[in-house]
């Protein structure tokens, strides 16, 4: 296998680190970084591939994983056993893990959804024309109550303009 630039998001301490330490002993370039939006700038690195875990915060992995397919990057995505979410995956084409991983299916997933520039250049993003905001980036939308300690973030698709 050809080595690859990994941009691991992992809030997990004990996760991340198994990972760094699977990835970096096959012989790929980790970036490591712990949440959502650290992770959101570095897919603007354009990495081989990012595995990211689905507990993010106010987002979950297949946030990430989403943003990162329309960017033409592969994604794996990491949590607990949950057959929805699972489901959510596959239907994104995103190759969905369990925490109970091992470093075998790890590097076999990674082989899986390795990037090959003639597939990517044969096969366009099933997410391609559109753009990925979240409902605070929106031009003059407020919450109504500015003083609430939780807002609630939804992600809204909209055509690229």
């Amino acid at each position: 296998m050809t080595p690859l630039r990994v941009l691991v998001v992992a809030p997990t301490s004990p996760l991340a680190a198994t990972l760094v330490e699977w990835l970096t002993e096959a012989g790929h370039e980790v970036i490591l970084v712990t949440s959502f939006l650290a992770g959101k700038a570095r897919l603007e690195l354009a990495p081989s591939v990012l595995i990211a875990e689905v507990r993010l915060g106010d987002y979950n992995g297949l946030h990430l994983a989403l943003r990162a397919k329309a960017a033409g990057i592969p994604a794996i995505v990491v949590g607990d056993t949950d057959p929805v979410l699972e489901r959510e995956a596959e239907r994104l084409g995103v190759a969905y893990l369990t925490h109970q991983l091992s470093r075998s299916a790890l590097l076999r997933a990674l082989e899986q959804v390795e990037p090959s520039a003639s597939t990517e250049a044969a096969s366009p993003s099933a997410s391609a024309g559109l753009s990925f905001v979240s409902w605070d980036e929106l031009p003059g939308v407020r919450q109504r109550d500015e003083s609430a300690s939780h807002r609630t973030r939804r992600t809204i698709l909209s055509p690229r303009m």
